[in-house]
This record gives structure tokens, C-alpha cells and sequence, in this order.
């Protein structure tokens, strides 16, 4: 099976009070002029939910492919390092 038709074959569910707790965070670091910090909240959310949360349904759709969720995980590491990097450099 294609990985595409995988993908768009599968439901993941996000809770309500997770997706109102992204939002608040997200506009309360833009409201105090904090694009980097929210950003990286944004990130980590999306990571989050897409892999640590869901991570039961992506084991049980991808069986016959297990890199794709190691390539996943990966770059989801590199954000992180990433934004870690953004937040110890300053530009002032």
C-alpha cells in the first residue's frame, strides 16, 4: 500500500482541551512579542500530537514500513535541537 493512501486512511483524534491549551499558549506568546518562543511551542505541539499521542494508531497503520516513524521521531529530535540552538543565541 502506498504511504500516501496510509496516510490519508487514518483518523487521529486530538482532545479539545489540548487543542484550547495550543491555542492560548500560541497567542499569549505573540500577544507578548514572543514569535521564536511560540514557534517552538508550535513545534513541539504538532510532535507532539502527531507522534507521542497518536503514536498507538501510527504503529498499527504503518506496520509493513516502520522507518517512516524512525524518520518521523528523527526530525522531530532536530527540531527540537533546533529551537534550542534559536533560544540560546541572541541577535540584540
Amino acid at each position: 500500500m502506498d504511504s500516501l493512501n496510509i496516510l490519508s486512511a487514518m483518523e487521529i483524534g486530538v482532545p479539545l482541551p489540548m487543542v484550547v491549551s495550543y491555542i492560548a499558549i500560541t497567542s499569549l506568546c505573540l500577544f507578548l512579542s514572543r514569535v521564536q518562543l511560540g514557534l517552538a511551542v508550535s513545534f513541539l505541539s504538532v510532535f507532539y500530537i502527531g507522534y507521542l499521542y497518536n503514536r498507538d494508531i501510527l504503529i498499527e497503520a504503518v506496520k509493513g514500513y516502520p522507518m517512516g516513524l524512525v524518520v518521523y521521531a528523527f526530525l522531530g529530535v532536530i527540531i527540537i535541537i533546533l529551537a534550542i540552538i534559536s533560544f540560546l543565541s541572541s541577535r540584540k
